[in-house]
């Protein structure tokens, strides 16, 4: 889909229960995984006709994803998907390494379920064993990091890390990413898994805003390569 199109056929009916909250996420999820790209216009009666609910969980739903700063207003065309900047992604990224620390210390403080532990190792061993599609490596990845979330067991915790998860998926998903540091960030993955298992908080923090850093330090330099291209 290109940036002009105003089209968002990836974009599929739904029933009405839980009706606000399905169209709120929908549009979200569309955003994050590059179906409904930056710059694109986002005209309310299309969006509503396309999932088949009327206007007013739409218009809800584009000011709270406006509030989160994944959509704008671009002057004549009206809503558009945010095209980020890069210091929005700079400071996005800030906060993150803060709150990714922390959410693995209290994880490896907290006693785990088993059934945790399981699914980071599961995700690991998806993201490890390659050849995923950019979607696909996002889906397993931002279980990882979910995971760890929920293991910290802190509300607000939870719901800040929860609205910066456009600063995480949305990188993936529209290949902004250098492979090589995709790899990377595997080993990386895998020490804060082991860490969080074995009770070493000091270390869970550490290696997670590390991880977080040198994300945002690989993403910068390519965004800012290609701006100067």
């Amino acid at each position: 889909m290109s940036e002009g199109d105003d089209s968002s056929s990836a974009l599929r009916p739904i029933v009405a229960q839980g009706l606000a909250e399905e169209v709120l996420e929908r549009l979200k999820q569309a955003i994050l995984d590059g179906d409904l790209r930056p710059g694109q216009r986002l005209i309310e009666h299309t969006l509503a006709n396309e999932l088949g609910v009327s206007r007013t969980p739409v218009r809800e739903a584009l000011k709270h994803l406006a509030a989160e700063g994944l959509v704008t207003v671009d002057g004549r065309r009206g809503l558009v998907v945010s095209r980020l900047s890069l210091e929005v992604i700079e400071e996005a990224y800030m906060v993150r390494e803060v709150l990714e620390g922390l959410a693995a210390r209290l994880a490896s403080e907290h006693p785990y379920d088993p059934a945790d532990l399981q699914k980071l190792q599961r995700a690991l061993d998806a993201m490890e064993q390659g050849g995923l599609s950019p979607k696909a490596f996002d889906a397993v990845h931002g279980e990882f990091h979910d995971t760890v979330r929920n293991m910290a067991h802190n509300a607000y915790l939870d719901r800040y890390l929860g609205e910066l998860t456009a600063f995480r998926t949305r990188m993936v998903s529209l290949d902004w990413i250098p492979k090589t540091r995709v790899t990377r960030s595997l080993e990386e993955h895998r020490s804060i898994y082991e860490a969080i298992r074995d009770g070493r908080s000091d270390d869970a923090e550490r290696l997670a805003r590390q991880h977080v850093a040198s994300t945002r330090k690989a993403l910068l330099q390519r965004l800012q390569d290609h701006a100067d291209a």
